[in-house]
Order: structure tokens, then C-alpha cells, then sequence
């Protein structure tokens, strides 16, 4: 490479071509271990390969960015803004769940911001829509129309999106059409109109989730800073049970943040509190409940836990969070964690799950997001419980008469 092409390459050292959006998948229900969104990183390889290919970089090289890359105690939302401000190129792969998730949605009015303060040419260029799943036929909006003008003439491309070029064989030609086409335009653009770094807004800036609009929420039953044993380890506890790190100075957020973020990404506004200020909040949500063993360390955080447990609706889902780094979880900690499974017991709930390190953590969070969720369509009442009763006019039955006593006609 040579001349303007390679100093606009210079230019990009510190970035990336692209950064690829895309709206993440729940779990499989029949394995939580497979990766929902495993074409996604097929496609995120192969464009990565393609571009590496035109501008003669090096393999190791990283030329784009996609989020499965950040390791599991990132602070994943910093992460995601450093990458939105040093990219080039903003590609999201449209679908009807892209379309409806808040989370992709952020990322690209986050972007948008970004170009909109930007004083280059052809800035709007630097958005290269995708048509990963297409949307029905009687739902068809301008986004649509703007990732067809990719390759609409591509075989295929229109009618399955190009997820199922992907994954399908009989139509590998179309997909390397497409894929030559879409790693041409994202190095030109770069090349050509070199978007310079910049800060951008975070994704769920101004996205705060009140208590009473949520539809999901992470409630973390742990001591405070004032509550928690003296010789518990420093970093652990603050004066706010939310913001409890079990595993220290290893994850960069806290815990329940982790779970929050995951859910934000499957498209539910969520939000955070602690144990004694959940109210009934539990009752209204599928949520995921974060137990600190260390809660039962004293007898009024161990009765305050019971009395929680035993009318815990089947759509909140316990997970027994205890740090097997910590020198004190083999002994009194173990203790703790075997004291909470005993009290689940005695609630009738299944025995909760129980992570002893970060990876594992993170890396369950989906899963459990998901069987909340699952767990409230199931068996929340389709009524609020409160909700007045109202006598329903029965064929072949006279209306009652404004002397007859209220609560004489039978009810249906």
C-alpha cells in the first residue's frame, strides 16, 4: 500500500475499520452452553479476514470490534464507547429483534452523535447497514431499504438475509459476493474519509430504568460496608449493597451491573436494587437475586433472607455468588453458602446455582436472564392479583334489579 491509502491506514493505527452491532440472542433452552449468536462470529471473522486482505495488514492485526472479544471482568459499557469513538466504519446487522432492543439501538444513536459532531465529508456514509434477518413483509421500514442497497441484487440476499447465506452452503457464492462488496466499501470509507477519534455518548447514557418501569430486575442481597464482617477483604463491600464486588479488584463493575448489562442486551430496561429496597418488585418482575453468603453471617440478615424466600415467586431466579480466590471461602464462607441452600430448601425452591469465579459468572448470566424471563410468562397472573372482580351477564338470566343485594348473583 501506497501514497494516501497507506497513510490513511496510519491514520486508523489506534482504531478499528469496523465495529459490528448486532442484537444478542437468548440462550438455548435445550443448552445453554452453545453460542446463540455463533454466526455472528462467523460473519465477524470473515469480514475481519476480508479486510485484512485489502489493506495487506498483518494477521494478527485487529481490524474491527465485536463485543464477545472483551474479557469477563471488563467494564463492558467503557469498552463499548472507547470502541464506538475509535472505529471507522459502524456496521449493525439488521433484524426485527435489532429493530425492537434498546441495547443495538444505543449503540447506533451513539454513533450517529459521533458523526453528527464531526466535521468530515460523507460522514453518513460511515453506516453500512446489514441485512442479517429480514423483516415480515407487512413490517418493512427504511432500515430495510437502506441495508438492501448493499446487495440487493444478490440472490437470496432480499428473501433470507444474509445470516442464512451464511450458514447455508448452496449459498456460499452469494455470500462471498457479499462479503467482497461490504469489506471493499468499509476499507474505501476508512481510507477516503478518515472519521478522526472521538468521545461519544455511552449507550445506556439517559437510559436510567425506574423501579416502577422496569421489566426486569437485579435485586443483590449482601451486606454493606457497616454490615460486612471486619475481616472481609477491602473492595468487596462500599456503603450500598448494589454495588457489591464479590470478586474484588478482578471485575471492574460491580456484580449486579454484570447481570444488568445483560439483560439490557436482550432488550429489557432493567434496573438495580438492593435486597431491603426491592419492596414488591420481585412480585412484578422475573429477576435474578444475587446472595453474598456473607448475608447470614448475623441472625437479622439470615431471618430478613428467610422470610424473602419462602414467598419468592418461581420467576426470580437465586444465584449464590462466593469467590473461591478468597481465603475464607473453603471455611466460614462455605459454611454461609450451605447455610442459604438449606434455607432455599426449606422454601421448597430448587437449589440455587452457586459460581465461585468471575468467568463463570459472567459467562452464566444469559442463562439466568433467560429462565426468569421464561419463568414469569409462564406463571405471572395474566390480571393484577388486585384487581376487583366483575360480574359477567349470563344468557337466559335476568339482569338483578337495583333492590337486589350486592353479591347475591353468582360470579363467573
Amino acid at each position: 500500500m501506497t501514497g494516501s491509502g497507506a497513510a490513511a491506514a496510519a491514520a486508523i493505527d489506534d482504531g478499528t475499520y469496523f465495529f459490528l452491532s448486532y442484537a444478542h440472542s437468548a440462550p438455548m433452552l435445550e443448552d445453554p452452553r452453545l453460542d446463540p449468536d455463533k454466526w455472528v462470529k462467523v460473519f465477524f471473522d470473515d469480514l475481519s479476514a476480508a479486510i485484512r486482505s485489502r489493506i495487506s495488514a498483518a494477521d494478527g492485526r485487529q481490524v474491527g470490534f465485536f463485543d464477545a472479544q472483551l474479557h469477563s471482568g471488563a467494564d463492558w459499557e467503557e469498552a463499548l464507547t472507547a470502541a464506538l469513538g475509535n472505529t471507522q466504519v459502524f456496521v449493525p446487522l439488521y433484524s426485527p429483534a435489532y429493530l425492537s432492543n434498546s441495547w443495538p439501538l444505543g449503540e447506533l444513536e451513539s454513533f450517529r452523535r459521533r458523526l453528527k459532531a464531526s466535521p468530515i465529508a460523507e460522514k453518513y456514509r460511515h453506516i453500512i447497514p446489514v441485512l442479517w434477518i429480514p423483516l415480515p413483509s407487512w413490517d418493512q421500514s427504511a432500515e430495510t431499504r437502506e441495508a438492501l442497497e448493499l446487495a440487493g441484487d444478490v440472490p437470496g440476499y432480499a428473501e433470507n438475509g444474509l445470516r442464512a447465506l451464511c450458514m447455508l452452503a448452496s449459498y456460499r457464492a452469494a455470500y462471498q459476493e457479499i462479503l467482497g462488496r461490504l469489506a471493499t466499501e468499509v476499507t474505501q470509507i476508512a481510507q477516503r474519509y478518515p472519521l478522526p477519534p472521538s468521545r461519544v455518548p455511552k449507550v445506556a447514557e439517559a437510559q436510567h430504568t425506574s423501579l416502577a418501569d422496569a421489566q426486569f430486575v437485579v435485586v443483590v442481597a449482601a451486606p454493606t460496608r457497616a454490615e460486612a464482617p471486619a475481616d472481609r477483604e477491602p473492595g468487596v463491600y462500599t456503603e450500598r449493597s448494589e454495588q457489591w464486588r464479590p470478586f474484588g479488584q478482578d471485575q471492574a463493575l460491580p456484580a449486579a451491573k454484570y447481570v444488568a448489562s445483560t439483560a439490557e442486551r436482550l432488550g429489557l430496561a432493567t434496573h438495580v436494587t438492593s435486597f431491603a429496597d426491592a419492596g414488591d418488585a420481585m412480585v412484578r418482575c422475573p429477576s435474578v437475586l444475587l446472595i453474598d453468603p456473607w448475608v447470614v453471617s448475623d441472625s437479622a440478615g439470615e431471618h430478613d433472607l428467610a422470610l424473602v424466600l419462602k414467598r419468592l415467586p418461581r420467576w426470580v431466579i437465586p444465584l449464590v455468588v462466593l469467590n473461591e480466590s478468597d481465603p475464607h471461602s473453603a471455611t466460614v464462607g462455605t459454611r454461609f453458602a450451605d447455610r442459604v441452600a438449606r434455607m432455599l430448601g426449606a422454601a421448597n425452591r430448587p437449589p440455587a446455582k452457586r459460581v465461585g469465579q468471575l468467568p463463570e459468572f459472567v459467562q452464566i448470566m444469559p442463562e439466568l436472564v433467560t429462565e426468569a424471563r421464561r419463568q414469569y410468562l409462564k406463571n405471572a397472573p395474566v390480571l393484577p392479583p388486585d384487581r376487583p372482580r366483575v360480574r359477567r351477564p349470563q344468557l337466559g338470566r335476568p339482569e338483578p334489579s337495583g333492590d337486589t343485594p350486592a353479591g347475591t348473583e353468582e360470579e363467573r
